[in-house]
């Protein structure tokens, strides 16, 4: 296939996406599979400048215009090849940060003049990140299989079951991905789990569930000794979830989707009533922390969405509360880097609820609250790409107090 015709074909794929409601690469991965004579080596090209354009919207555009380019899709390729880099050099940091501005000054509360520095590791493509399941073999078992495959990886910086690829590949046949040794889950994910701490025979709510990749995590943490109930309002994706269950040979999960009108703090009378001795509320967000995968919402975000957002989040928080034990932890995370959304949501929670307080996170926190220049007293961690390389998380720890009384939903 011509060049031409594939940056046509990328153009279009742009317009597409931009248009719709749905993420980015489930969009693209439909418009492939719906031209099978595009081949692979075509694919790839199609694929790199349709998301170049998306994560860097704003530079190529600038690109476009100074070089005369017909289509943004044809700046973007030219800034994969290096054929751009004199209009880059002299654009603005507020044009390469590549967000809106209202997003920048949101950040800069808590990074300053690192802000833009953030925004800018948000526009590289991420990496792949596998979590091995440890109860079914060490780290350094998986690294070496994958390597034998001839796949080139390396061990995850601050947690110790991740492994980063070198190289995208197809593992879904491959017996590391089939026998359940392995899941695909951001190191920054991973590190939620480590800050819940859960201890083996512990009963678990994770309460915004999804996929379920924080569960199985959890599950393989207590080597699957402990009661795990997973849930959410997205019944399909949720039970999507049962397979990596089984393939990953856990006991100790159960999946209970919320019925339709069901409050979150009222659950089937088989979980015990005194609660749950870990709440992880990985909570409904605006996804600003994982643009570098699903780069469309930094763009379509408003400050009217943030607040719908906000005010579910501070709702889940106060009625997720009371299933909290007493002496339990409630681990709070989302996977944004905006403060109102974190820091503020924390505060106003502890605000209104005196007995919860924040508490130190885990020691295994302690190289990533270094990079994040903070400490593990602080009990709350805001993982990111420029400090961590890793996709933007938060999440906070804090323990509700023993022989307390909770306000009423």
């Amino acid at each position: 296939m011509t060049e031409a015709s594939l940056l046509g074909h990328a153009a279009e794929a742009v317009r597409i996406i931009r248009k719709s409601p749905q993420p980015a690469d489930l969009v693209m991965s439909r418009y492939l599979r719906e031209r099978k004579y595009i081949g692979a080596s075509d694919r790839r090209f199609i694929s790199a400048v349709v998301f170049t354009c998306l994560r860097k919207l704003m530079t190529c555009q600038a690109i476009q215009e100074a070089k005369g380019y017909d289509d943004v899709t044809s700046a973007a390729h030219a800034l994969l090849e290096g054929r751009a880099d004199d209009v880059v050099a002299g654009l603005a940091d507020d044009v390469t940060s590549n967000t809106q501005a209202w997003l920048i000054d949101s950040t800069r509360e808590r990074w300053g003049a690192a802000a833009s520095d953030v925004w800018h590791a948000l526009a590289e493509p991420a990496e792949v990140v596998l979590r091995v399941n440890e109860r079914r073999a060490p780290r350094e078992a998986i690294l070496a299989a994958l390597r034998k495959d001839g796949i080139a990886c390396r061990e995850g910086r601050w947690v110790h079951s991740a492994i980063v690829l070198q190289e995208r590949v197809f593992l879904d046949n491959r017996k590391v991905m089939t026998e359940g040794f392995v899941e695909v889950q951001d190191e920054a994910s991973q590190m939620v789990s480590i800050a819940a701490a859960p201890r083996p025979f512990d009963v678990v709510l994770d309460a915004c569930a999804g996929a379920g990749g924080k569960a199985l995590h959890v599950a393989d943490l207590q080597r699957d000794r402990g009661h795990i109930i997973a849930r959410d309002v997205d019944v399909k994706r949720l039970r999507s979830m049962l397979p990596r269950v089984h393939r990953a040979g856990l006991h100790s999960v159960i999946v209970l989707p919320i019925q339709h009108n069901e409050r979150y703090d009222r659950l089937p009378k088989a979980i015990p009533r005194e609660g749950f001795d870990v709440v992880l509320i990985d909570a409904p967000c605006t996804g600003m922390g994982t643009v570098r995968r699903m780069p469309m919402p930094k763009w379509t975000l408003t400050e009217d969405r943030l607040q719908r957002y906000v005010a579910k989040q501070r709702h889940l928080l106060h009625t997720l509360a009371a299933n909290v034990k007493e002496g339990g932890v409630l681990l709070y995370a989302t996977c944004s880097i905006l403060p109102q959304e974190n820091e503020h949501a924390v505060a106003d929670f502890l605000a209104a609820h005196p007995n919860f307080a924040l508490e130190r996170l885990p020691d295994a926190c302690a190289e990533a609250c270094d990079a994040a220049g903070t400490s593990l007293d602080a009990g709350m961690l805001q993982m990111d790409p420029h400090h961590h390389g890793t996709d933007g998380l938060f999440m906070a720890r804090m323990r509700r107090a023993a022989h307390s009384n909770m306000p009423s939903a």
